[in-house]
C-alpha cells in the first residue's frame, strides 16, 4: 500500500513538473503584443432620433486605424495574427457570426521570417459587428440626453440640434509565434506554435443627428 501511494505521488510530481515546463515555454515564446489606434478618429457614427430620443445607428460602416505590434523571442518568429471584435479572437478559432476578424499569415506577416512584426492598418468594419464597452452609441447619445434635461435643457432644445459624445469599441489582436526552422518551411501548426493577445478599448466619435419630425413632437 505504501509503495503504490508513493508511485502515486512520483507519477503526480512528474505530471506537474512537466505541465510546468510545458507551459513556461509556450509562454516564452513571445516577447509582446500590442494594438493600438493609429491617430485620432474623427469621422463620427451617426445615431438617429425619432424626436423624443434615440433609436439606431444610422452609419452602416465605420473606418478604424490599427498601430498593430507582435514580438516573438530569440530563434522564434511571427507567423500569423488575428484581429478581431470579440474577447474570443484567436487565429485558429472560427469567427462568430456576430464579430469581424482579420487574420494575417503568409505575406502579411512576411511568411514567417520575422522576429518582430509591426504594421499600420485601416479597415472598415460593419457597425453591426463591433462589441461596444459599457454604452453603445445609441445609449451614449440617450445618456447625453438624459445629462442635460437634468440641467435643465428642454428636449426640443436638445433633440433639435446636434449633439456630440463618445464610444469606446473593443478589439483584440492575436498573435501566433513558431520557431525558426518551422516558420521559414511553413509547416507550424496549432501544436507547433503558441499565441499570445492584447486588447484595447478604441474611442469612437459620436454624432446625435437632429430629428426631421422634432418641430411635430410635444417637448417638455
Amino acid at each position: 500500500m505504501m509503495q503504490t501511494k508513493r508511485k502515486l505521488a512520483l507519477t503526480t510530481a512528474i505530471f506537474a513538473t512537466a505541465f510546468s515546463v510545458g507551459a513556461a515555454q509556450a509562454a516564452d515564446w513571445i516577447d509582446a503584443v500590442s494594438v493600438q489606434n493609429n491617430g485620432i478618429d474623427v469621422v463620427p457614427i451617426e445615431v438617429k432620433s425619432n424626436g423624443h430620443s434615440y433609436t439606431s445607428i444610422k452609419t452602416n460602416k465605420h473606418r478604424f486605424s490599427f498601430s498593430l505590434y507582435a514580438k516573438a523571442k530569440s530563434g522564434k518568429r511571427i507567423v500569423a495574427a488575428a484581429l478581431g471584435t470579440s474577447n474570443a479572437t484567436n487565429y485558429f478559432e472560427a469567427d462568430g457570426s456576430g464579430h469581424w476578424t482579420k487574420r494575417f499569415n503568409g505575406r502579411d506577416v512576411a511568411n514567417g521570417t520575422l522576429r518582430t512584426w509591426q504594421t499600420n492598418r485601416q479597415f472598415d468594419v460593419p457597425v453591426s459587428k463591433i462589441n461596444w464597452v459599457g454604452q453603445n452609441p445609441v445609449e451614449r447619445c440617450n445618456a447625453l440626453l438624459a445629462s442635460k434635461r437634468a440641467q435643465g435643457s428642454s428636449r426640443f432644445s436638445i433633440l433639435n440640434k446636434v449633439q456630440s459624445t463618445s464610444a469606446k469599441a473593443y478589439f483584440k489582436l492575436n498573435a501566433v509565434a513558431a520557431r525558426k526552422n518551422k516558420a521559414k518551411n511553413h509547416s507550424w501548426t496549432i501544436s507547433s506554435s503558441t499565441d499570445q493577445s492584447h486588447s484595447m478599448q478604441y474611442t469612437v466619435s459620436v454624432k446625435c443627428l437632429p430629428s426631421s419630425t422634432v418641430g411635430n413632437k410635444i417637448m417638455n
